[in-house]
């Protein structure tokens, strides 16, 4: 079977491990001459440095609830913080997570968050900066910023159609790469200006 097949039936399949599915896109990249391809796929298997642009898939929301503590004893416990606050007061990238992980990390954080349901992220910077500014008259004691599963599950989604629909396109455009296998040589230099385009 040829390595390009070989991605599309691990990309389908359920639960499969994007890692490895990654590294054999990351060869067939190679085989075909595209460094942007090989770019792509050596930041979503090694992470993504803080230099390099972060896909849009890859930025979730976060959302963030806080203990309150007023005077004469009183106090507001697990509310909700308005994202527009937030923003307001400590800018949109307390909003905006990005997340720069490997993918075979984001698929380790969406395993272990499987009985929670979230992931939280250490808000405790964020304390400081909304400090008398969400309830007038109340002490902000404690924040917890929340990163839902789902937002996690959906950059792996994202990754696995991105993945499929390269190598469709690939399939399509450019017929040899259909045949290359873990031991074909690399094909003639000319493909390389139409996978640059795909």
């Amino acid at each position: 079977m040829s390595l390009l097949h070989q991605i599309q039936e691990s990309v389908v399949q359920e639960g499969s491990d994007l890692g490895s599915v990654l590294l054999k896109l990351r060869l067939l990249a190679a085989r075909l001459g595209s460094e942007i391809l090989e770019e792509w796929v050596k930041h979503e298997s090694e992470g993504y440095s803080n230099e390099a642009e972060l896909p849009d898939y890859r930025i979730i929301g976060v959302s963030y609830r806080g203990t309150f503590s007023g005077p004469l004893g009183s106090g507001i416990k697990n509310a909700p913080i308005p994202p527009y606050l937030i923003e307001k007061y400590a800018g949109a990238s307390w909003t905006n997570y990005e997340i720069r992980e490997s993918i075979s990390a984001v698929d380790e954080l969406v395993k272990s968050s499987a009985d929670g349901g979230s992931l939280g992220i250490d808000a405790s910077n964020l304390i400081l900066l909304l400090q008398g500014n969400v309830y007038e008259g109340y002490a902000c004691n404690e924040i917890a910023g929340n990163i839902s599963r789902v937002s996690l599950s959906e950059i792996q989604q994202a990754v696995r159609s991105r993945i499929l629909e390269l190598t469709l396109e690939l399939e399509k455009s450019i017929p040899a790469a259909a045949h290359i296998t873990f031991g074909a040589p690399k094909p003639e230099r000319t493909n390389s200006e139409k996978v640059q385009q795909i």
